[in-house]
């Protein structure tokens, strides 16, 4: 629903239309949710959110300044949503159009061409671009053709796309230091080590080899917690191979609504990706946790490298190497002073080239450069 504001008439308005599938568990949605933060702190636009589906897992959205419109759709390939997305982007007389999804863009950039309205693309999240042909593919290509630009959360993730170079905007994920503020203090009775890894339960995200490295670890008697944390369709899976491993302190959580609580209890942070499935753009989950000043160990890969410095504000590892892993995990789990050290460099990075207010006034910047 839209709430009022009270306008600056200094500051420019702007129609602003964000299209994406759903607002579910992921990092794109959670960064769309942050976007539009962001904006409203600035002041002075009329954003407009569409969704193809109803799945809404960040019900702070509704809390923002945001009209929220739920376009109906009987499949992912529904030609009719080309049409009730027109007339929703005629309705918005001028208006800068910003679709986040393969879908999202293959309906909103042909309908921004009739409209004669500015779309700018922001699909490009990750490093590993769809297969040649798909539907994603398709839609991809459509959106390097019929957009004004488009945004990258990483530089790697332009050059993995083969995004065309007049056309590439990079705007690093933001983050929003105010959530800090809200985030309760953990108890200060500590036990083992607290380890998390932060994504989507899928062949996305390499938790296999975090599950085989801590097994690797349990087997030198190194004491530790672990937590495998968020939803997907490897859940039962991973469950089952955690068993599979006689792990004894590895706990699935699901998905976990107070991230920034549950980060707050953790010492370290880990980010495992396979290359042959997904490359990471600039992930949220390793934004978040070095936000707190915890250090993380990460595959070096995909995008990963503009936020981690190896050896200064976090540990980077070749992918799938469990005995890697391992052993960055048991350096930091017994030097407590290192932990502190790359967990302090890596809140100073965030604070200083990932912050929110920044993210926000980039887009800003892009959309401005379009209207």
């Amino acid at each position: 629903m839209k709430m009022s504001r009270a306008a600056d008439p200094a500051v420019r308005h702007r129609n602003i239309v964000i299209v994406n599938d759903m607002l579910w568990g992921g990092g794109r949605e959670r960064r769309i949710v942050q976007l539009i933060a962001g904006i409203n702190r600035q002041g002075g636009d009329n954003i407009t959110l569409v969704l193809l589906d109803d799945r809404v897992d960040y019900p702070e959205v509704f809390s923002l300044n945001v009209n929220v419109i739920k376009i109906s759709r009987s499949s992912n390939r529904d030609f009719s949503v080309f049409g009730k997305l027109y007339r929703l982007i005629k309705a918005q007389g001028a208006c800068v159009v910003n679709p986040w999804s393969f879908m999202s863009v293959f309906y909103a950039a042909p309908m921004c061409l009739l409209a004669k309205q500015p779309c700018i693309g922001a699909f490009v999240v990750d490093c590993k671009p769809p297969a040649r042909f798909s539907i994603n593919w398709f839609a991809m290509k459509i959106g390097f053709l019929l957009c004004r630009g488009v945004v990258s959360n990483s530089a790697a993730g332009h050059a993995a796309y083969a995004t065309p170079r007049e056309k590439r905007i990079v705007i690093h994920n933001g983050f929003d230091s105010a959530r800090l503020k809200r985030v309760a203090l953990p108890s200060t009775e500590r036990g083992p080590v607290m380890i998390a890894m932060i994504g989507r339960l899928d062949k996305q995200k390499d938790f296999r080899t975090y599950i085989d490295a801590l097994a690797i670890l349990q087997g030198k008697g190194v004491a530790f917690r672990a937590f495998i944390v968020g939803q997907g369709d490897d859940h039962e899976a991973l469950k089952a191979y955690t068993i599979q491993r006689d792990l004894r302190d590895v706990h699935i959580t699901g998905f976990v609504s107070e991230i920034d609580t549950f980060i707050s209890g953790v010492d370290i942070g880990v980010l495992c990706t396979d290359p042959a499935h997904h490359a990471e753009g600039i992930s949220n989950a390793l934004m978040e946790m070095m936000a707190q000043g915890k250090p993380v160990v990460a595959t070096d890969d995909g995008g990963t490298p503009e936020i981690v410095d190896d050896g200064n504000n976090g540990i980077l590892i070749p992918p799938c190497d469990a005995e890697a892993l391992a052993g960055k995990l048991d350096l930091l789990i017994r030097d407590e002073r290192l932990r502190k050290q790359l967990g302090a460099n890596a809140a100073k990075t965030i604070a200083t080239k990932f912050s929110l207010d920044e993210m926000a006034t980039k887009f800003l910047q892009v959309y401005d450069g379009v209207a």
